[in-house]
This record gives C-alpha cells, sequence and structure tokens, in this order.
C-alpha cells in the first residue's frame, strides 16, 4: 500500500510540474546506452556518436533547469534535479571539436595547419593544370581540368601525348582524349596524400581522446540515463 501511495503521489507531483512549468525536456536516450557500451569496449566513437552524446548532455542541462524551478513550489519530483550531472566539461568539448558530423577545422591547431595545407596543395595542382594548358591550347581536347582518381588532370588530344610532359591516368569512351596529369602537378599530389595521411591520424587521435572523456564519465552518463527513464515514466502517467 505505500508503495502503491508513492506512487500515486509522483503521478500527481508530475501532473503538477507540466501545469505550473508546461511539458519538460525529455530526450530518448536509447541510442545513448549502445553509444557507452562502444566506448567501454575502447573503440573509437563516430563525430555523429559523440554529437548524439552532446545532445543528450544539452537535454540533461535542461531538465535540471526545468526541476529546479519545480522546487519553488516544493514539489518532491523536482529533487531529482540532484541525480542529475550533465558533465558540463564533456559537453563543451565535444561542443567545441565536433560540428555538422565531422571533426571542426579548429578542433586542434595541428588539424587547422594540416587542413590549410591540403587547400594550398589542392590549389596548386590545379595552377599548374592551367599553366599547362595555357603553353599548349593546340593540345588540348577541352578548357577545362577534371579530377580523375584524386588527381587533377588535363584533357590531351591523343596525337599529342608525347608532347606533354606528365603521366597518362584515364581516357575518353572513344580513346581520343587522353586525361593526363602534368608531371608539375604530380609533386603537388604526392604532398596532398602526405596531408591527408596527417590529418586522418590527429582526427583519430582528437576522436579517441573525446571517446576517452565519454568513458571516463561512463557512471555519472548511466546514472543520467536511469533517472532521466525513471522520471520519463512517472511523467508519461
Amino acid at each position: 500500500e505505500n508503495e502503491l501511495r508513492k506512487q500515486l503521489r509522483d503521478t500527481t507531483n508530475a501532473r503538477e510540474l507540466i501545469e505550473k512549468l508546461g511539458m519538460p525536456p525529455l530526450q530518448n536516450v536509447s541510442e545513448m546506452k549502445e553509444i557507452l557500451l562502444i566506448a567501454d569496449k575502447g573503440d573509437c566513437l563516430t563525430p555523429y556518436q559523440l554529437e548524439r552524446v552532446e545532445k543528450v548532455l544539452v537535454a540533461i542541462k535542461r531538465l535540471k533547469d526545468y526541476l529546479e524551478k519545480g522546487k519553488a513550489y516544493n514539489n518532491s519530483l523536482a529533487y531529482y534535479e540532484e541525480n542529475l550531472d550533465a558533465v558540463g566539461e564533456l559537453r563543451e568539448e565535444i561542443c567545441m571539436k565536433i560540428r555538422g558530423g565531422a571533426v571542426d577545422d579548429h578542433a586542434s591547431k595541428e588539424l587547422g595547419q594540416i587542413r590549410s595545407q591540403i587547400i594550398k596543395c589542392e590549389e596548386q595542382m590545379k595552377q599548374k593544370a592551367e599553366q599547362v594548358m595555357r603553353a599548349n591550347k593546340e593540345c588540348m581536347a577541352d578548357h577545362y581540368c577534371t579530377l580523375r582518381n584524386g588527381r587533377v588532370c588535363i584533357p590531351v588530344k591523343k596525337e599529342y601525348k608525347l608532347k606533354i610532359s606528365g603521366s597518362v591516368i584515364d581516357k575518353s569512351s572513344t580513346g581520343s582524349t587522353l586525361f593526363m596529369e602534368p608531371a608539375s602537378a604530380a609533386k603537388y599530389f604526392e604532398e596532398l596524400q602526405l596531408c591527408k595521411i596527417s590529418e586522418e591520424n590527429e582526427i583519430y587521435r582528437i576522436l579517441y581522446t573525446l571517446t576517452a572523456m565519454v568513458s571516463e564519465s561512463a557512471d555519472i552518463l548511466h546514472e543520467n540515463i536511469r533517472t532521466m527513464e525513471k522520471l520519463d515514466f512517472i511523467l508519461a502517467k
């Protein structure tokens, strides 16, 4: 009887909270459980999964604020706020480093420098290709350079193949046009590949660092999930 009366009081208090403060900012946390399992196993979380963590932490912060207001009405449910921890440091780290489902350019100084160098290499490759095209207009089958397998290529008429210094990367369906990477652009392609390897390594370093932070906060996050689910059940009634 005591347990049932307590549950009835909880339902009454939940109704009062909704009437006084509106619907609570609850969040579906089922995905969070799977993410914590991945982090606990030592696997690397993806930017998408880290954004899900941030989204739940934002919801926890909003729920804490909601319940804090409920204390003004001496509502016993409002004191569940003390069981919630929005893990501010983790939330801010994810917010700063992950944006739009990817690791942000400003996630680290090194990543920003690497990505600037990638852009520079791509521009230099294109400039070199355009220079060769301008100097050999009569050899070109078109006025534009193109990308083939990540390499900047120029469209060379088949009969002028030997006049252009470079490598054949592809050819047209008829075989009359060869897509050649000018030798002057090739050295920038090699530099670009090294930059992309450095970029990938730095991205993984950042993701593993954030994953470790999630794993370190696992106990707090599990407690948050339990509290949110309990409140969700009471408020649903």
